[in-house]
């Protein structure tokens, strides 16, 4: 059985490691389509990290920050990922690390914001502003809904959470405003209002060049990829039902990457058919799902 769980570990370190370049590459496949141009290759984004992790970078401030930034930003978007399970196991489980998994994501856009204040650059001092605006109103709306689910599962354990999931009203809305959330905290169009490289030429990370953006851009793939992985478990492990053959494991771990290879076309065309709102309209938007969340926590502790 350690065997099992250690085979199902590693695959897991591995897709989480591999599979979140890959997938921006479909992306970029799928947009150009959508616009009738032939597009890149799929690996495309490993080539352009490649190169980048090839580049040194050239640093205009003597702030540690700036250079630590894009190492605890990966740091934690790799610690995310591996408190998630893959089939039937999570690589570091201990109990309530659905807390812990709410942090450490929350960490990547903090050094994200940090690192755009450590520069003398007002369109990376704009960039973190924008993103402090976004964090502090989809965060407590996250935060809202991974109580609910913790509420409906009696739990704070993701894997307990999971697996003791009751099918309830609230719990279906929990959903459907979920995938919102998860969709603003990754970033995607119309959402990417931080970075709007046409407006602000990159917000936050308008000054970074070379490794260390490489770096950064590697932990925001990889903190994307987390936030998929997670909700993919919630859709694909209650429905399966409980895993108790390595056999079952093995299909629920192709039933997540299958599913999470099929998320990214439609998350694709959104970006293409999308233009990229400005920061009060997502403030307003994020402010109303909140209350939102609120009424969805109330049905909750009502047993609906």
């Amino acid at each position: 059985m350690d065997a099992v769980k250690l085979g199902f570990s590693l695959a897991g370190i591995i897709l989480l490691l591999f599979l979140p370049p890959f997938l921006d590459g479909i992306a970029r496949r799928v947009k150009a389509r959508l616009q009738y141009r032939r597009g890149p290759p799929l690996m495309q984004t490993w080539y352009d990290l490649n190169k980048l992790f090839a580049l040194p970078s050239v640093k205009p401030t003597t702030s540690a920050i700036f250079t630590w930034a894009p190492y605890l930003a990966l740091a934690s978007a790799i610690s995310a990922a591996l408190l998630l399970p893959y089939g039937n196991v999570v690589p570091v489980d201990f109990g309530f690390n659905l807390v812990v998994f709410f942090y450490v994501v929350l960490m990547v856009s903090v050094f994200l914001i940090l690192a755009g204040l450590s520069v003398q650059n007002a369109f990376s001092h704009i960039g973190s502003s924008r993103e402090m605006q976004i964090v502090l109103t989809v965060e407590p709306l996250i935060a809202i809904l991974y109580g609910v689910l913790a509420y409906n599962a009696g739990s704070l354990n993701i894997a307990d959470i999971i697996a003791n999931l009751h099918l309830t009203p609230s719990l279906v809305m929990t959903y459907v405003l979920l995938a919102y959330a998860l969709y603003v905290e990754s970033g995607f169009v119309p959402f990417d209002i931080a970075e709007a490289e046409q407006e602000v030429i990159g917000g936050p990370l308008a000054e970074y060049s070379g490794r260390l953006l490489g770096v950064f851009y590697y932990a925001i793939y990889i903190k994307r990829f987390a936030l998929l992985w997670f909700f993919v478990s919630m859709l694909v492990l209650p429905w399966v039902g409980p895993v108790d053959t390595a056999e079952k494991a093995a299909l629920v771990l192709a039933l997540q990457f299958l599913l999470t290879i099929a998320f990214y076309p439609i998350i694709a065309a959104l970006e293409a058919t999308n233009a990229r709102l400005r920061i009060d309209h997502v403030i307003k938007m994020n402010t109303r799902a909140f209350f939102a969340g609120i009424v969805i926590l109330a049905m909750a502790f009502m047993g609906w």
